[in-house]
């Protein structure tokens, strides 16, 4: 190999070292609590856009159901077996039926198809007022370990209690 060709070789092997170091360098960290230009620094920066509700896999049980916070056993529950798919029971009948979620805050349930037992329960009872508030339910948040269900003006129809 000729003297040239060695020395461009060198060359490109520490162009090369220089370059491969230079990647794997960490970015200095910015601690600095400076605000982007133009912007006062007393405005808070704006709240982070709702966050699409994951569901599937999960189970709930209903302790309030149209503003009232006393549920009687059976508890009404609420799962979902994947992410367009619920299923549970009112406290007698059981449930199945479609979930979707079109957006971020968003949630419709239902149709749904109950079972036809004969429960001693009537209209106005706490399953039908369950039934209702899953069928009436466009919006949802997830507040902690509970599931708030709300209609489309954003009133409370249920929350829920995680249970897994």
């Amino acid at each position: 190999m000729k003297a040239s060709q060695q020395l461009r070789l060198m060359a490109l092997c520490s162009l090369l070292t220089i370059v491969l170091l230079t990647a794997c360098a960490v970015a200095p960290s910015n601690t600095s609590t400076a605000t982007p230009a133009g912007m006062p620094a007393n405005v808070p920066p704006s709240p982070a856009a709702p966050a699409t509700l994951v569901l599937a896999g999960t189970e709930w049980i209903a302790f309030a159901i149209d503003g009232k916070s006393e549920v009687l056993n059976p508890k009404p529950k609420l799962r979902w077996l994947s992410a367009d798919k619920v299923a549970g029971t009112g406290g007698c009948n059981g449930f199945s039926g479609p979930s979707s979620v079109a957006g971020p805050g968003s949630l419709l349930l239902g149709p749904l198809a109950s079972t036809g037992r004969a429960c001693l329960s009537m209209p106005g009872s706490q399953e039908d007022m369950f039934f209702k508030a899953l069928e009436s339910t466009r919006k949802a948040k997830i507040e902690r370990d509970q599931l708030v269900l709300m209609d489309e003006s954003g009133k409370q129809l249920a929350r829920l209690l995680k249970t897994n």
